[in-house]
């Protein structure tokens, strides 16, 4: 079960987010153009809704590969574990792929023209790799510590999960998003590899291999380890 929380709070987190991406980027739905602040809350409510179903579930709601190795470098997790919540992502980002392009296939097909790799990974505004990496390990850590330094609070509970996991989303997104930053590798390089391989049509522009694998899997990755072993050191770690 503690891997199959995994899974299903993964699923939740991404599936709502390319839902609505998909619904703004495409014709022939019911929602229409782009508003930012409607896509601020559906991100949050779709990350706080992933963590909150997969701490009540009994899992440890990791949902970020970065998470997953920060826990595995401090011991918390054995390499086995670790291997399991990964491939319990890359399988929740493949599935969500493949429900939105059985949900949106018409959309798609209706949609020749725009760059639909964007529904499912972030890209930047204006790409400068210096600039978006520290951008993007910065981002990920400011996030992954709010909601790390939550979770390991005392008397935590789904709730609160949930509702510091929608706030630390709204917020970032609302006055720091000047880069369509990812903070999670599974968001973003992982849907990557299911976006190039599914046959969803019109796909547009090809997967930009390089700002992926740099950036979004290595850079966000940096990010979610370095926020663990913050708050393990400053919340967990015993006093000397």
């Amino acid at each position: 079960m503690t891997y199959l929380s995994e899974f299903i709070g993964s699923l939740i987190f991404l599936l709502g987010g390319y839902a609505y991406m998909c619904n703004v980027n495409l014709k022939k739905t019911l929602v229409g153009k782009l508003n930012y602040i409607e896509l601020a809350v559906a991100w949050s409510l779709a990350v706080g809704f992933g963590l909150a179903v997969a701490v009540i579930l009994g899992g440890p709601a990791y949902l970020n590969p970065g998470v997953v190795f920060g826990n595995l470098i401090l011991g918390n997790v054995s390499a086995g574990d670790a291997a399991l919540y990964i491939l319990m992502e890359f399988l929740a980002a493949g599935a969500a792929v493949i429900i939105c392009m059985v949900f949106f296939w018409d959309s798609f097909k209706a949609t020749p023209e725009g760059d639909k790799r964007g529904i499912f990974s972030a890209y930047p505004v204006s790409k400068n790799y210096a600039l978006n990496i520290i951008q993007e390990i910065l981002a990920t850590f400011l996030f992954l510590f709010l909601v790390l330094g939550t979770i390991t609070a005392p008397g935590t509970d789904a709730f609160r999960i949930g509702v510091v996991g929608f706030a630390a989303v709204l917020i970032l997104s609302l006055t720091l998003n000047s880069t369509g930053f990812s903070m999670n590798a599974m968001r973003s390089f992982f849907s990557s590899i299911w976006f190039a391989v599914m046959p969803i049509p019109n796909k547009g522009a090809k997967v930009d291999w390089a700002y992926q694998l740099i950036v979004n899997l290595i850079a966000s990755s940096i990010g979610g380890i370095l926020a663990v072993v913050a708050v393990h050191y400053l919340f967990t770690a015993p006093a000397a």
